[in-house]
């Protein structure tokens, strides 16, 4: 998982680049658990520079704010009591290593690359706590190094010496890095509806290169309990591949994002029908290696559960299929950091729809019965507890089932009543996610007309989350729930053959 040296083999004591724990064998077993399950998904440093200097002691790719940092994320993968800031508190694993970080963090005198890359770690270890507030402020400060460090402006495609003066591996650390920070960034600028800093006409740098011994790479489950290796579970990783996969994906969240949260662009049916023709066009494209049912590896998984908002509803109900098989294969104690954001986005999509047409179809009464996977996250993930009492809140409000089990594991694990329940979904406290007070007269299309933010009769443009962005404002005024119609999918679908494309996929 981490090479082939073992700790004995090693130069360089693991619990050296720490001062939390003198525990060599917690420290290697929070980063195996972070290389297997969290990376390469936002991925924002090479593991294999990193390791090199990991193994050895030196400080070029590796430093102790940047192994706090991973370990912090490692630390929420895992049940071990060692793993945690209080043993008696399962939401406390990490804690000590982020407070490290973070200390660590306010000594740096002069930012580098592996600033860079700790900081977007710490804004992963933020959303996985629920503090999404933090977790963005992170991820922008590592952008704002990253362009003052010129990271999107290197021109690294000439063999060395090449006009930056740097070497060919400071070269493929640059290269991840502007990358890995690119795309969570924009992963946060889609989630809470903001405008990223830079714009793709500004970026001159090449993507990583994809090198045949690191995709050949195996993987296979790791847990507390070790690997679950047999031959039937090995997997080739793929991890370049599925990086590049996602650094193309977030292009596409880039001009998605500008066309609905910027004002250079007018949000039109065309250029809706433009955007989501080229992500039709990524998904044709994806490789062979990350087709579903050739590889089945979790950021695979992950991968795949991106998909157009256009599509609303059935784009929620293909990432709740993902979870069922990410949850068939791996169970879900350990799932990308963002998993329980899609979850939850998901599940109110579903409800939206339900809730809109004042009709559940059979397939839909099937999708939210299986509205328990948060109920299984909560157990180790903050946000999935708060994510629960924001889809109860809303599913109350609309009248909706509430699924037992769900509101069981929530209402036991945490001891909280209704009362308590409404109060966190409510809770401004570090985070974007919290309900529209709004929603309500928006969706019964009966707006209060002393609500200045209601822009349009029609009410189709109720945002969920107050503090989020609404894209729908800048065209309310200009569209009436007739030609809203008549941009469904039904016709979205008429237009995409009309442009050569057969038909839409899910």
């Amino acid at each position: 998982m981490l090479g082939d040296e073992d700790i004995g083999s090693t130069k360089h004591r693991p619990s050296a680049w720490t001062n939390v724990t003198t525990n060599d064998f917690l420290v290697e077993h929070l980063l195996a658990l972070y290389f297997c399950w969290e990376y390469p998904t936002f991925a924002s440093f090479s593991k294999e520079h990193f390791l090199l200097d990991y193994n050895s002691g030196t400080g070029r790719f590796c430093s102790s704010l940047l192994v706090n940092a991973i370990l912090a994320i490692g630390a929420r993968l895992s049940d071990l009591v060692e793993a945690r800031m209080d043993p008696d508190d399962r939401y406390s694993a990490g804690d000590q290593f982020f407070h490290e970080a973070q200390r660590l963090l306010s000594h740096e005198v002069t930012p580098t690359v592996i600033t860079i890359q700790a900081l977007n770690l710490m804004s992963l270890r933020q959303a996985s706590s629920g503090n999404d507030g933090s977790g963005w402020h992170y991820a922008r400060y590592a952008m704002r190094i990253a362009l003052d460090l010129d990271l999107p402006d290197d021109d690294l495609n000439q063999e060395p010496p090449n006009p930056t003066g740097f070497s060919r591996a400071e070269c493929q650390v640059r290269v991840a890095t502007f990358w890995g920070c690119f795309a969570l960034e924009h992963a946060w600028a889609l989630l809470i509806g903001r405008v990223p800093q830079i714009k793709l006409k500004d970026i001159k740098v090449h993507k990583p290169i994809i090198v045949d011994e690191i995709e050949h790479e195996k993987w296979t489950a790791y847990t507390d309990e070790g690997c679950q290796s047999t031959e039937s579970s090995l997997q080739e990783a793929n991890l370049r591949l599925v990086f590049m996969a996602f650094s193309d994906l977030s292009e596409l969240v880039h001009q998605s994002v500008m066309l609905l949260y910027s004002n250079e662009l007018p949000l039109t049916s065309h250029e809706i029908l433009v955007i989501y023709t080229k992500y039709l066009q990524w998904y044709a494209n994806l490789p062979d290696q990350l087709r579903l049912g050739n590889n089945s590896t979790p950021v695979v998984l992950f991968v795949h559960s991106i998909s157009p908002r256009f599509i609303c509803t059935e784009a929620s109900k293909n990432i709740l299929a993902l979870v069922q098989a990410y949850k068939s294969l791996y169970g879900l104690r350990r799932v990308p950091v963002f998993t329980p954001y899609l979850i939850l986005n998901a599940e109110l999509g579903v409800l939206v729809e339900n809730a809109w047409w004042g009709v559940e179809t059979e397939a839909d009464t099937h999708t939210t019965d299986n509205f328990g996977y948060l109920g299984e996250l909560s157990w180790a993930c903050p946000f999935a507890q708060r994510a629960i009492t924001i889809r109860n809140f809303f599913q109350d409000r609309w009248n909706g089932n509430v699924h037992r089990s769900d509101r069981a594991t929530m209402d036991e694990e945490a001891d909280i009543d209704g009362k308590e329940r409404l109060q966190m979904a409510w809770d401004r406290r570090g985070t974007f996610f919290q309900p529209n007070g709004d929603l309500e007269p928006h969706h019964t299309r009966k707006p209060d007309p002393n609500l200045e933010q209601i822009l349009s009769p029609t009410g189709l443009g109720f945002c969920l989350f107050s503090q989020q962005a609404d894209p729908l404002k800048k065209i309310l005024h200009k569209c009436t729930h007739d030609q809203y119609e008549q941009d469904s999918i039904e016709g979205m679908q008429e237009k995409l053959e009309a442009h050569g494309l057969e038909q839409l996929q899910s």
